[in-house]
């Protein structure tokens, strides 16, 4: 168990006159659940116990979007809708053009952002022909104003810590815990000491 100072995930309250900073699902002040198309998810550097079984903190990659800096998931889910039109659900792209696009990828991030490229490039769907709307990946984007030529997705992800929630204990009862097992144990060390110096004494 030891203390580190690492970037925290956590949410900000999207409700007014409230902007409660929290981690769980649930604002600690107005009891509001958190919808992402409406709340922020931002990194603050905090000191956290790490170290522990269960871990009370993860790390995990975020994407951080350029314009308003919010954190966000990125899952596959995510990248199969994009790579659907919109209109009539019919996939923009062929199995073959989608391995070519992606040959050369790693990560899940470098799929979407070429397939945002490509999909850009798309004045209409080749099924239905309906327009393509230009949207951003940002879950704020609608709801708060995002340039239209940007995409929303970050160059590379972020590593952030996220609250696992396995353990209730806040950070400060983790820490009293330890603090008093630490004064347990120089307890003992003191009394076996005390114990040991008659012994000694009758020796010499």
């Amino acid at each position: 168990m030891r203390l580190r100072l690492a970037p925290v995930e956590h949410k900000v309250c999207a409700t007014a006159d409230c902007g409660g900073s929290y981690e769980g699902e649930r604002c600690l002040q107005c009891r509001s659940a958190f919808d992402p198309a409406l709340g922020r998810k931002e990194p603050a550097d905090r000191l956290i116990l790490v170290d522990v079984d269960p871990a009370i903190y993860e790390q995990t990659y975020r994407c951080r979007c350029p314009v308003c800096k919010n954190l966000f998931d990125l899952r596959e889910e995510n990248v199969v809708v994009r790579a659907q039109c919109p209109q009539c659900l019919q996939p923009l792209f062929s199995r073959v053009q989608l391995q070519t696009m992606w040959r050369d990828t790693e990560t899940l991030l470098q799929r979407a952002r070429k397939l945002e490229r490509a999909r850009r490039q798309l004045a209409v769907c080749p099924r239905c022909a309906q327009p393509i709307a230009v949207e951003s990946w940002c879950p704020l984007a609608p709801t708060v104003p995002h340039d239209p030529d940007v995409s929303g997705l970050p160059q590379n992800p972020i590593v952030v810590w996220v609250r696992t929630f396995h353990i209730s204990e806040s950070l400060e009862e983790l820490q009293k815990e330890a603090l008093d097992e630490a004064w347990r144990t120089a307890s003992e060390e003191t009394t076996s000491t005390s114990d040991e110096e008659p012994a000694d004494a009758e020796e010499h």
